[in-house]
């Protein structure tokens, strides 16, 4: 690697620290609750469906509190990365516009923003896994590997839309739509065991769903996750990642003149 390479390397990792700084700082300075708002969000939906799928309409799925927290968590890393980058560009154009920017690390600092957002609710997470006597064992050896693939999926869908939405405004109003169908064909409150064998087959095609799923199966039972369908997830994920950075530096070059 040449030094002028490395430069650019640094100085794009500097200026991601400092994206992910101000962002994590303008979320929770000026509120007085602070930090504690990393966790409400997820804790609210929680215990909205907890009350309306164990108690008033159950689900009679096993450690529901934990099944439903994992699944909330880990959409919520996609869901809100996606709809920051979305607008990361023509939201930025003073950054944009300032000579040598590293417009690359606008959609990375959203994902690596919104993973230490997840980080913070990890602690809960693991009270609440303690509370319904979960069966954590050596599987859970995965799990930066299983962060590493969604991080790896999350970003490729942020590259995507960021550089759309350049050229195409209407993708603001999109993604939101896009988001609301995955969030229901993934199976975050319900148990994809439970339906149809054709649903489940169809379904399985659904990068979050084979991440969520193995999350669950280490943390909840303790069990190896299915290690073809994740390799295969983490595979997809990188030939996403190099299409949609790829698309997205092609369109760098417009971005100037559409915003």
């Amino acid at each position: 690697m040449t030094p002028t390479r490395k430069r650019s390397l640094r100085h794009i990792a500097d200026v991601i620290a400092v994206l992910v700084w101000r962002d994590q700082k303008s979320r929770y300075t000026s509120t007085g609750m602070g930090v504690v708002w990393a966790i409400a969000s997820p804790v609210l939906f929680l215990l909205t469906f907890y009350l309306l799928f164990r108690i008033v309409l159950p689900l009679n799925i096993p450690n529901y509190a934990s099944h439903l927290f994992i699944g909330l968590v880990f959409w919520s890393w996609l869901q809100s990365t996606t709809m920051e980058a979305v607008t990361c560009i023509i939201g930025n154009p003073g950054l944009v516009n300032q000579p040598r920017f590293p417009t690359v690390a606008l959609p990375l600092a959203a994902t690596a923003s919104n993973l230490v957002t997840l980080l913070l609710t990890l602690p809960l997470l693991l009270v609440i896994l303690w509370s319904e006597g979960a069966q954590m064992g050596l599987s859970v050896v995965l799990l930066p590997l299983l962060i590493l693939c969604q991080f790896v999926f999350v970003l490729s869908a942020a590259y995507l839309v960021a550089s759309l939405n350049v050229v195409f405004r209407d993708m603001q109003y999109i993604v939101p739509i896009i988001l609301q169908l995955g969030y229901f064909t993934t199976p975050i409150f319900y148990d994809v065991a439970s339906m149809p064998e054709r649903a489940r087959f169809i379904l399985g095609f659904n990068p979050m769903l084979q991440l969520i799923q193995a999350h669950r199966r280490i943390l909840i039972y303790g069990e190896w996750p299915d290690m073809q369908a994740l390799a295969l997830v983490f595979l997809g994920s990188l030939v996403a990642l190099w299409l949609s950075f790829r698309f997205f530096r092609h369109a760098s070059l417009r971005f100037l003149e559409e915003i």
